[in-house]
């Protein structure tokens, strides 16, 4: 699925020429909705009415500068996901890289070319794309391994009641819990990117299915060739298991790697 596009923009600063010129820029030139907000102060009620997918943020203003609306929109539910630009003359520049850690997209330098303005934007709405398929990975990644980790388990709940078919004979109940433990295997391994665990749980799940559905009750067979199909499913679940754990998470560049931190327009 593809990054939805930029498409409205908050301006925060305290100078009113600035505001005027870079909503100009914007909506002319880049065709995005703006809104400006000339106080530090009212910035994130701005950002909670008007909902922007990008916050241009002035560092230096009077009575809170940008770290502190940065804090404060980190704090808030509603607008702390929304990425952050700076702006910054080249003083600033040097305070922002005294705030280890700061939630931003980067910085643009002051004074900027307005017309190459959409352009810087777009640039840092990439970024923010690439960070965000980043975290969305790495999230998936630890996902994936609680569940190996897991898969243990899981065979041991299948072998445990193949077990119970085994020793005490055929059950209806015991052969359709045994159906629904590999139902959620096939699926949940699939999900996970173990396509022979869940191939072999969905055959396993077929198989038993079959003799519930079957004409006569008890099925023809052995209960005990149940307990080998489920041991197949293990052997399975421990060779998808430990490629999953030689298989080291892939690093994928975030986008930051050789990218400034900011850029600078024209004087």
């Amino acid at each position: 699925m593809g990054h939805r596009p930029l498409k409205q923009v908050l301006v925060v600063d305290d100078d009113p020429d600035l505001l005027a010129v870079v909503s100009l820029a914007l909506t002319a030139l880049g065709g995005y909705a703006v809104e400006t907000c000339g106080s530090p102060l009212d910035a994130l009620e701005a950002a909670r009415g008007f909902g922007p997918d990008l916050i241009l943020l002035d560092v230096m203003m009077p009575r809170l500068d940008g770290f502190g609306v940065l804090k404060a929109l980190r704090e808030d539910a509603s607008t702390g996901s929304i990425p952050v630009v700076f702006m910054s003359a080249l003083g600033d520049r040097r305070q922002i890289a005294q705030h280890e850690g700061v939630d931003c997209l980067g910085v643009i330098s002051k004074p900027f070319d307005p017309v190459g303005l959409p352009e810087i934007l777009q640039e840092f709405w990439q970024l923010h794309a690439e960070r965000r398929a980043e975290a969305h990975r790495r999230e998936f990644e630890n996902l994936r391994s609680s569940y190996v980790g897991e898969l243990a388990e899981k065979m041991r709940a299948m072998q445990a009641t193949a077990g119970v078919l085994a020793a005490e004979g055929w059950d209806r109940s015991a052969l359709q819990s045994l159906a629904q433990l590999a139902h959620r295997i096939a699926g949940s391994a699939g999900l996970y990117r173990l396509a022979a665990l869940s191939r072999s749980a969905g055959a396993l799940e077929e198989i038993v299915n079959r003799m519930l559905r079957g004409p006569a009750w008890p099925p023809a067979g052995s209960p005990s060739d149940l307990v080998r199909l489920v041991q197949a499913v293990g052997r399975t679940a421990r060779a998808e298991a430990g490629s999953a754990t030689e298989d080291p998470v892939h690093s994928t560049p975030s986008g930051d790697a050789g990218r400034p931190v900011g850029r600078a327009g024209s004087a």
